[in-house]
């Protein structure tokens, strides 16, 4: 599976001093193509979790390599440090959700690249997994981790699906939020609850595109 642009930061290996994830709700994004140990990542409490093949419970690593992207799943273990959007876990629990998740079906609708309706620069945002990759003139500008749920950061609940972006490698506070409004398979429609944009209409660039 294709290893994400946004995992090229320290993680911590071997931690010292192990805290308890307690089970923990969020996304399998996918596994390294390569490396020794290899490592597979899930997207739970606004943390990039990574997880390595050496110290997964037995079996474990397996079950997690094998889940399509975006898998819904509940994990738990221990890690040891927090870096400001990801952390090294040693999983000891993988599980399921029993019942529907209910933000899956918009966050896979959300993936692809969109550029705002009347955007006049060549700018556009590019949704992989978790990633929210903001990108100028086809080049990357900034990256930002996704995380979505009922509320924004600072508490605000929008009427629907809250998006939350962090900066990657910036301070852990949000840097934005936005209330899906609507979504198919030509049109996205944010709201900002964060800032001054108001309502924001964003049209799904062709995959050729990118």
């Amino acid at each position: 599976m294709r290893f994400l642009i946004a995992f090229a930061m320290t993680l911590f290996a071997n931690p010292t001093f192990a805290e308890p994830l307690e089970p923990t709700a969020g996304y399998f994004i996918g596994c390294d193509a390569e490396g020794s140990p290899l490592y597979c990542y899930v997207n739970a409490a606004g943390i990039n979790w990574a997880i390595s093949q050496d110290t997964a419970a037995t079996g474990l690593f397996d079950r997690l390599e094998a889940l399509p992207m975006l898998e819904p799943v509940i994990i738990s273990g221990s890690y040891g440090a927090l870096a400001v959007s990801s952390a090294d876990l040693t999983l000891e629990a993988l599980e399921t959700p029993a019942g529907e998740d209910l933000y899956i079906g918009n966050l896979r609708a959300m993936q692809g690249e969109w550029q705002p309706v009347g955007e006049e620069a060549p700018f556009s945002v590019m949704i992989t997994g978790t990633d929210w990759l903001e990108m100028m003139n086809g080049d990357l500008d900034s990256a930002l981790m996704l995380s979505v749920g009922t509320a924004c950061a600072d508490g605000v609940e929008p009427s629907g699906m809250a998006i939350n972006l962090y900066r990657y490698g910036d301070d852990p506070a949000a840097d934005a939020c936005w209330q899906l409004e609507f979504i198919d398979d030509k049109t996205m429609i944010l709201r900002d609850f964060m800032g001054e944009q108001g309502q924001v209409e964003f049209t799904r660039l062709p995959e050729s595109s990118y």
